[in-house]
């Protein structure tokens, strides 16, 4: 679904959808727990969410072999396979998109003992472990052969894992995981609101919007709450390694406002949805904003102006987050900024563009 996407400032309020990285946590403790009841299909659901939802449901059969469709969610993926494999079954997963180009651990099998991990290829693979191990028979450990990033996300899990009454010990190089666990259901933990989804309508007001942000949790664990104090860091050198997921909103807050800033930390945005380093470079190109791309940096030359985009489509490679930093783009832009593909969005946002429109013009 393409769409043209008025420019100016804008005023009013907002509401962020469900963190998605909270719910598919609470969601898999709930099922551990053997509580399904926030299992159930919800028309609010982003595509990770619903995917998710419907793996659990299937894990749940009376099957050994039941069939997974994570559709493009890397965590339902990551955190399921090794959950799959503790309960002792053997799913068929279906993916799309990219997900099937990006980094996996299969497990045909789960024992208890030592798993070694990379700890700078994705913080999902240790989530998943941390959810799986604690209902094997033994004690298992969890030890990291190179330093963890995105730490905050494995913090989330150690919290809904706490609020489900089970015990994990950190050491100096991972986790001790005590085998012969039993989850309660958080059924009393409400999902968080997103971070994420916020941090697009926080750039807008970085470059001059007056949107207010309902319900978020200034004490949240999320990584993209980061977002705030990373904006005060313009013309600095900046490591997003943590909160990989804010750098396209980022890059286009950072490009509206004069000043060069370097972003470190992005080797893993390869391996998103699209490639983040280059479809966000795309996307400031067709900005007429100045860039250069290192290995493991990216270098803004914000402007004063506004942004003066070339007479063409924007191409979101089917990106929701390249998708919604367009529309931040469009509060600072000169011509009306139009993207190939809105509906992509609906991966972690469906309502984001109806909110955008909701907003008024300054």
């Amino acid at each position: 679904m393409s769409l043209t996407l008025p420019i100016g400032k804008r005023k009013g309020t907002v509401t962020p959808p469900f963190s998605k990285s909270h719910l598919h946590r609470l969601l898999i403790a709930d099922f551990l727990g053997g509580n399904f009841q926030r299992l159930a299909p919800s028309p609010t659901d982003s595509e990770d969410i619903a995917a998710t939802k419907r793996c659990l449901l299937a894990l749940g059969e009376d099957t050994n072999t039941p069939v997974l469709d994570c559709g493009e969610s890397g965590s339902t993926l990551r955190f399921l396979k090794p959950v799959a494999a503790a309960l002792k079954k053997h799913p068929r997963y279906v993916t799309k998109g990219r997900l099937a180009e990006c980094p996996g651990i299969d497990y045909p099998e789960l024992e208890c003992g030592l798993h070694e991990l990379p700890g700078n290829v994705s913080s999902q693979f240790a989530t998943g472990l941390l959810f799986a191990l604690p209902i094997l028979k033994g004690d298992s450990e969890i030890r990291f052969n190179t330093p963890l990033e995105s730490r905050g996300y494995v913090d989330m899990t150690l919290q809904v894992l706490r609020q489900s009454g089970v015990t994990i010990t950190e050491t100096p190089r991972g986790f001790l995981v005590p085998g012969n666990q039993t989850y309660t259901a958080p059924v009393n933990v409400e999902p968080e609101r997103d971070w994420s989804g916020a941090s697009f309508f926080i750039a807008m007001n970085y470059l001059g919007s007056e949107i207010k942000i309902n319900g978020l949790n200034d004490g949240s664990l999320q990584p993209d709450r980061a977002l705030p104090e990373l904006l005060k860091k313009q013309g600095e050198v900046i490591d997003v390694s943590q909160c990989p997921d804010i750098f396209p909103p980022l890059a286009v807050a950072f490009a509206g406002k004069p000043g060069t800033t370097t972003i470190t930390g992005i080797r893993r945005l390869r391996l998103k949805e699209s490639d983040r380093v280059k479809s966000t470079s795309d996307l400031l190109t067709n900005l007429n904003v100045k860039h250069e791309i290192a290995e493991d940096a990216f270098t803004i030359q914000g402007q004063s102006q506004p942004f003066s985009p070339n007479p063409t489509t924007i191409l979101t490679y089917g990106d929701h987050r390249l998708a919604m930093s367009a529309a931040v783009a469009a509060t600072n832009s000169q011509n009306p900024i139009a993207i190939d593909d809105a509906s992509c969005c609906a991966k972690s946002y469906p309502s984001f563009f109806a909110q955008f429109s909701s907003l008024a013009l300054i």
